[in-house]
Parts: C-alpha cells; sequence; structure tokens
C-alpha cells in the first residue's frame, strides 16, 4: 500500500504531466511582454487566503473545460469507476452528518473501519457527478438549504451498505444505505446525472421506493414523463436512445451499424465516426468516443465513409476494451484523458493512468474522488456566488425602489410645508383688517404686505376673522414642524440612495467567478447589507470563515490586531501598478472604498474618483517628499474612470486631491465621503481596460 504523501505526489505528476500535453493555448497560464506584466492587477491577499483543494490536484476554474473547451464529462464510464471507487473504499460507512453546501450539491461525512471519508453527490446542471472528497464543510444549523437538512435527518446514523449503477448503460447512481453493516436496505440515495435535467432523490425502500425528499420536484405541469415529488413512487428516467453496446460481436457489424447511423444524418459533419457512435449506442458520450478514436490511433473526425477496414478493427478492438472493462468494473487500469475530459477503465495511450489509493482517504477521497474534486471542485462555490448575487441585487434594487418611493412622499409632503409662509401672511393680514370684517361674510379686504394692492382673504364665518387666524397660526406652526422634520430625512435617503447606488455599481462590476476572493467578496458585501438593514441574515459567511481559520495556522500564534486589520481591509482592494512601479489602490466595495480613503491614504498621496457618478475609491501612493508625475496621475485617473458607472464614456471628468482633504460626515455608510478640495482631470477608461479586465 501506498502512504498518502505518496499518493498525491504521483496524481501532481500526473497534473503536470496532463498540463504539459495540453497546448499553450488553453494553458491556465500564459506569457505576456514584461511590460504588460508591469501593469498587470493583482488582489492583494495573504496567500493564506486562497484556500487550496487538500487533494493533488489543483481546482481551478479551467478544469472545468477541457483542452476544446467542452464541460468535463461524467458518462456512464465515469459513473461506473465512481461508484467503483466508493465501494471498494467506503462499503460499509456510518453517515455522520449530511451537509448541503449549495444548491446542487449533499457532502457526507462517513466513518469506515480505516477512518473517516466524504461523499460527495451533485446533480448541478453543468457538472453533475458522484464521488469520494473532502470531508465535508463546517456549516451551520442556520445554513442547511432544506433538502440538505431533510437528508441529514433521515441518513444520519444509518451505514453505507452498497454504491452501483441503478441501470446498465444509464447514469443514475444507487447508493443503498441501512441500520447496520450486512443488514436490510431501508434508504436509498439516487443521482440522475442527465444535464439540465439532474436530480437527487431519497427514497424509502421499505415503502415501495416513496419519494421522502428531492432536489427539486417535478410537478405535472412540467412534465408529462414522470411527476418526480415527494410522496410519490419514484419512476426511473426513460431509457437513452441507442442500443446495448454488448449487441455487436464482430468488426464487421459494428461498422455496418455505423454506416447505417450515418445515412441518417443530413450534414457531413456529423458523419463522423465519433458522433455516429454516440448515436448508435448507449453508455458512449460525445467525449469517450473521440478518446476511443484516439486511443486506436485514427484521426481525429474521421467520416464513416472515409474510414477503412482496418480503421474500423482498430477502433472496434478498442471500443470491446472500454465494453468488457465497463462491464467487469475493472479498477485497475484507470486512464484519465486530459484533453477530452474522460476517464476510461482500460489502458489506453489516450490518457495518463491514475495512482493507486491512499491508506487515509480524509484528505481528498480516493484518486477518482480528487481527480473529480478538481475538475469540479468550484461549481459549487460558483453556484453560491450566482445566487448570492443575485439576492444581493434584488435585495438593493428593491431598497432603491422604496427609497425612490419614500423621496417623492417626502418631496410632496415637504412641498406642501413650504407654503406655511403664505398662510402667516394670510393670518396676519386677518388680523391687521379685522376691522373691516362684516359679520356673517366669507371674506374680507386687506391689503397685500408686499406689494400694498388690496386682496380679498377667505374667513370662516362661524369663527370670524380672529378665529380664523388663529387656525391659519396653528397650521402654519404645524407645517413649519413637518418642514423642520422632514428635511433631515430627505438627506438621509438621498445619502441611502447614494450609498446602494455605490454597492449596486460594485457587484455589477465582478459579474462571473473567478476564484474565491470573488465569493468572499460577495458574502463581505451580503454581510454589510445586512448591518445595514438592508437585507435579512440567511446564513451567510462561510467563505469569510474559512479565511479566518486559514489566516491562523495551526501550532502558530494568531497575527496582532493591527496586521490582522491591515490584512482583512486589503483583501477588499484591488492593486495595480502605475507606469513608474508606484501602486493605486482601488476599493472593491464599501469596505475597500473606506479603507482607500480614511486609512491607507496619507498626505503625499493622491486621491481619485468620478465626478457625480458611483465609482472606487482610487490613490496612488506616493512616498514622503515624492510628487506624481503626469503619466501616473493619468494612469490612477484612468482607474477611477474604469471602475464607476461612467466607464462606456470615451472621456470621464475625474476629482483628485490629498487625502488629507477626504473626510467621513458624522453617521455616514461605510464608504461615504466628502471632499473639501478638488481638481479635475480627464480620464479615458478605454487606456487601461485591458489592464483592468484582466483582473
Amino acid at each position: 500500500s501506498h502512504s498518502l504523501r505518496t499518493v498525491v505526489a504521483n496524481i501532481r505528476d500526473i497534473a503536470r504531466e496532463c498540463q504539459r500535453r495540453v497546448p499553450a493555448s488553453t494553458c491556465p497560464t500564459s506569457t505576456s511582454s514584461s511590460s504588460r506584466q508591469q501593469l498587470k492587477p493583482r488582489v492583494a491577499s495573504s496567500s493564506t487566503l486562497r484556500a487550496r483543494p487538500r487533494g493533488g490536484f489543483r481546482a481551478h476554474r479551467r478544469t472545468l473545460t477541457t483542452a476544446s473547451g467542452a464541460p468535463a464529462s461524467f458518462d456512464y464510464t465515469a459513473l461506473v469507476a465512481s461508484v467503483g471507487e466508493i465501494k471498494a473504499l467506503a462499503t460499509p460507512a456510518k453517515v455522520d452528518v449530511v451537509v448541503q453546501p449549495d444548491a446542487h450539491t449533499l457532502v457526507l461525512g462517513m466513518r469506515t473501519a480505516n477512518g473517516k471519508c466524504a461523499l460527495r453527490v451533485s446533480w448541478h446542471p453543468q457538472v453533475a457527478n458522484v464521488a469520494l472528497s473532502a470531508q465535508p464543510p463546517r456549516i451551520g444549523k442556520e445554513e442547511q438549504l432544506s433538502f440538505g437538512e431533510a437528508a441529514n435527518g433521515l441518513l444520519r446514523g444509518k451505514v453505507l451498505l452498497d454504491a452501483d449503477a441503478h441501470q446498465a448503460w444509464e447514469r443514475v447512481c444507487k447508493l443503498s444505505f441501512g441500520d447496520r453493516p450486512g443488514g436490510e436496505v431501508s434508504h436509498e440515495l439516487l443521482c440522475e446525472i442527465m444535464g439540465r435535467h439532474s436530480n437527487a432523490f431519497i427514497l424509502d425502500a421499505l415503502a415501495g421506493n416513496e419519494v421522502l425528499a428531492c432536489g427539486y420536484q417535478v410537478g405535472e405541469k412540467q412534465t408529462s414523463v414522470r411527476r418526480l415529488a415527494i410522496g410519490y413512487e419514484y419512476a426511473p428516467p426513460p431509457a437513452a436512445p441507442g442500443i446495448d453496446p454488448t449487441s455487436v460481436s464482430n468488426w464487421q457489424e459494428f461498422r455496418d451499424l455505423l454506416v447505417q447511423v450515418a445515412e441518417t444524418m443530413k450534414d457531413d459533419s456529423e458523419r463522423a465516426i465519433d458522433r455516429c457512435l454516440v448515436r448508435a449506442f448507449r453508455g458512449v458520450s460525445p467525449a469517450l468516443a473521440k478518446t476511443l478514436v484516439r486511443g486506436a490511433r485514427v484521426a481525429d473526425g474521421i467520416l464513416v465513409s472515409d474510414a477503412s477496414d482496418g480503421n474500423y478493427e482498430a477502433i472496434y478492438a478498442e471500443f470491446e476494451l472500454w465494453v468488457h472493462s465497463v462491464e467487469t468494473k475493472n479498477m485497475k487500469d484507470v486512464v484519465w484523458c486530459e484533453e477530452f475530459g474522460q476517464l476510461l477503465l482500460h489502458a489506453s495511450s489516450a490518457g495518463i493512468a491514475l495512482p493507486p489509493p491512499a491508506e487515509d482517504l480524509s484528505a481528498a477521497g480516493g484518486p477518482i474522488g480528487a481527480l473529480f474534486g478538481a475538475v469540479y471542485g468550484e461549481a459549487g462555490e460558483e453556484d453560491v456566488f450566482s445566487r448570492e448575487r443575485a439576492r444581493i441585487l434584488q435585495s438593493v434594487r428593491l431598497s432603491l425602489k422604496k427609497l425612490a418611493s419614500k423621496e417623492a412622499a417626502f418631496r410632496k409632503q415637504l412641498d406642501a410645508a413650504r407654503g406655511h409662509e403664505k398662510l402667516q401672511e394670510q393670518a396676519d393680514a386677518l388680523m391687521a383688517y379685522s376691522y373691516n370684517y362684516k359679520p356673517g361674510a366669507i371674506s374680507l379686504e386687506a391689503q397685500d404686505f408686499t406689494t400694498g394692492e388690496p386682496v380679498m382673504i377667505a374667513v370662516d364665518a362661524d369663527k370670524g376673522p380672529v378665529g380664523t387666524a388663529e387656525a391659519l397660526y396653528k397650521k402654519t406652526r404645524k407645517l413649519r414642524r413637518t418642514a423642520d422634520a422632514i428635511e433631515p430625512l430627505m438627506e438621509q435617503a438621498a445619502s441611502e440612495v447614494e450609498y446602494l447606488s455605490q454597492v449596486e455599481f460594485s457587484v455589477l462590476e465582478v459579474q462571473e467567478f473567478k476564484s474565491r476572493d470573488d465569493l468572499l467578496f460577495i458574502e463581505e458585501v451580503g454581510a454589510e447589507l445586512v448591518d445595514g438593514g438592508f437585507m435579512k441574515p440567511v446564513g451567510k459567511g462561510a467563505e469569510a470563515k474559512i479565511r479566518d481559520k486559514a489566516n491562523v495556522k495551526k501550532g502558530s500564534k494568531p497575527k496582532s490586531g493591527k496586521q490582522a486589520r491591515k490584512q482583512e481591509m486589503m483583501s477588499a482592494i484591488r492593486v495595480y501598478t502605475a507606469p513608474s512601479g508606484k501602486e493605486v489602490y482601488v476599493g472593491r466595495n464599501s469596505r475597500g472604498n473606506e479603507a482607500v480613503s480614511l486609512h491607507f491614504g496619507q498626505d503625499q498621496d493622491v486621491w481619485f474618483h468620478v465626478r457625480g457618478a458611483p465609482g472606487a475609491h482610487v490613490i496612488l501612493r506616493n512616498q514622503p517628499g515624492q510628487t506624481a508625475s503626469d503619466e501616473d496621475l493619468q494612469f490612477a485617473a484612468n482607474l477611477a474612470s474604469f471602475h464607476s458607472k461612467m466607464r462606456s464614456d470615451g472621456k470621464v471628468n475625474v476629482s483628485y486631491t490629498s487625502p488629507k482633504y477626504v473626510r467621513k460626515p458624522t453617521g455616514a455608510r461605510l464608504g461615504m465621503v466628502t471632499i473639501d478640495r478638488e481638481s479635475v482631470i480627464v480620464a479615458r477608461p478605454d487606456d487601461v481596460a485591458t489592464i483592468a479586465q484582466s483582473d
């Protein structure tokens, strides 16, 4: 047996070899000129902020796609391999906990006779998979989603008895649970891996496979094929098109079947052997078909009509090896083809063999689990990012809409209250000319105090001029109090609109998930809005908690308060390098803007912000006694214009001043400042677009 360290080293060697074989245009890194490297931005954060996967493969977003740009395949072959590994290494295993870290994933924390392990079940519409994984994340009770809570209640304390494919040549995984090893199966966890129709179910095996919980329910109005809802009997999905791969016995039958399929195709590009293989046989995915052709050493994309008998013999031989390996569940020759994102269970020249499993599975599961953990590792985080980003934008826009209505109501009341001066003049005139009043009259003739012209003033006949004047005085005092009360509320509403517009812009600027820094950013914005009363708390901050734990290594003293505070502030700031080599700080969110303006800015630095629109706070750092060059000033101003709502304009006015003239008003929201002095520079966002967009 191999130690964990040996296996991890082997996996890393495989990862390096896979990256070496991928064409340069698809590699995660690329070579650029020295000048471009100098201006390339970086997100300032400690290396410990980026939690790395505990397996041997590096989980970066590019691993979600193959070298050709298509999603990595978790087809029937991968399912057989994965459930084979689960059965060999994790049965029987007692379930300690079930958590749902995102909308499409369950993670089961389990214990076997050899130690702890974990099982990931994902029904993500793009990267659904089932595999052994690292230990489940710690999630508070308030953070559990409904399916995860139900699964934990149903499966916690149960024993995983078996793992298998639910149907031959179909991508449905079945995990069987009971009360004790060797006992009767009481519950089944099924995961259907079918693209956007992927789903997961927990069934009552003792009650006719009744659905007890599921990832999402499918009602009668959504489908005419089968109803999948809690309380109903589970029905398997319809069989996939094509024939059983075991139904052909020689290469001539194999060739004739592909020729028949090709004859039904209208387009020549669809008559390639790999495409016909997918249509002809169940269980054959596009990635598998390409891998089999490559393994047979036949030209990629060869048409059925162009292939020779020798080509068909070679491809059929590779096809036979695949069928035999899947039927026998061979786990000795597992091969990974990086270019097509395909797993094989037989030796092939199209890929690289995986190492044997480690003794300790708690680090990243078995080698197959570690592989798929790297391939699909960030899909859950991307889902959380998208969901939370959408929730934040919805809350911000709803708050802005409410504030707009509130401002309109305040403005209406204020306009009415501003008429108190006219009422005061009418009351004064009634008192001054009351001697002209004739009993029972409904008006009184007086003179306008400003123009001296005669005017008629309405009088309440029951109250007379004095009583009417007293009523007007009372109304005047009330309107004056209303105006005094509404004006600060108007200012507060305007300040909140400005703040929320800035938050909305900062969230819109982060359009897609690129790394865990983006997830951390979204979580921090959400926590900020919860603290401000603009959003309801729903169990957030998982990634922030991971970061905080990662900042304190085992056996080391925690950083001092000053160091920790600086590190936390820098995680919300983008750092660019100006042409002269000086640093330019750009706030990512409200917390970052406040840090840039009020904590990092020194008197000798230069502070920038776009005029009249939401945008990031920017400072150009200078050493004491230094002054900024025109080139650096223009560069920093361009960045301020790019990271603003005026990005699409060709020319933008940007204010700049010394940080000593930047202050935060008493009671202002996070990141809101005012400036006492300013100069204006014309900035051009397009001049830094390439540099800023690479962030």
